[in-house]
């Protein structure tokens, strides 16, 4: 059975039999919830969550280092040896891997990428906050409009000279569709330089004017 978008109004109402399902894949034992849950224990569930956004992320970001290779595999001598033969050091690297920083969640030049891992507020679009985030990010590492021959800096870094992307959790699930969100959200003169890589068995030959989104699932 699909499950039903929210309306206007909804999103401040937790569907208690949805997280009772949930948390049944999760516990060895089903617990069924309390009847009357307390706001306080509703925080404590919160701040116990708090890190799977970025553990989510940390798992997507090791999944597009994998398969660098493969994104640059119609790409001949844009993926270095240093980083080719040196994938799972990279994973592991600090340098250039910083999930929980305010920087670039991958950065090993010639390669740049922010990971999202946003599930769709509405199913097969982002919500407004959504939009601006990813907008933003985009934005980050798209050329300047005011100057086409270079990038807009970002953190003090010119990515001139480095092929950019932007990797968005590929989310099929009930009426959840991050790709159909994607191409909402990019639709548009303003992202004319963006391009998606749907499947990364048959990438596009890559540039350092565009930036790519690399649809990847968990």
């Amino acid at each position: 059975m699909a499950k039903e978008k929210y309306k206007d109004g909804d999103n401040a109402t937790i569907n208690k039999k949805e997280l009772a399902n949930v948390l049944g894949c999760i516990l060895s034992v089903p617990t069924p919830l309390k009847e009357d849950i307390a706001t306080s224990d509703w925080l404590e569930l919160k701040r116990a969550l708090n890190p799977v956004n970025n553990m989510i992320t940390k798992e997507l970001t090791t999944k597009f280092i994998k398969n660098l290779v493969a994104i640059f595999q119609n790409t001949p001598g844009g993926l270095p040896d240093e980083i080719r033969n040196n994938i799972d050091g990279l994973i592991n690297d600090n340098d250039s891997v910083n999930v929980n920083a305010n920087g670039y969640d991958f950065f090993k030049s010639p390669i740049v990428a922010e990971v999202k891992a946003n599930i769709p507020y509405v199913g097969d679009k982002y919500g407004a906050s959504q939009k601006n985030g990813l907008i933003k990010d985009l934005n980050g590492l798209l050329l300047d409009p005011e100057d086409p021959g270079r990038p807009k800096k970002k953190r003090g870094r010119d990515l001139t000279n480095e092929y950019k992307f932007l990797v968005v959790l590929d989310y099929k699930h009930f009426d959840y569709n991050t790709l159909d969100a994607v191409k909402d959200l990019i639709k548009g003169d303003e992202f004319k330089e963006v391009e998606i890589i749907e499947d990364i068995k048959e990438p596009q030959p890559l540039d350092k004017k565009h930036v790519y989104i690399v649809m990847l699932d968990l």
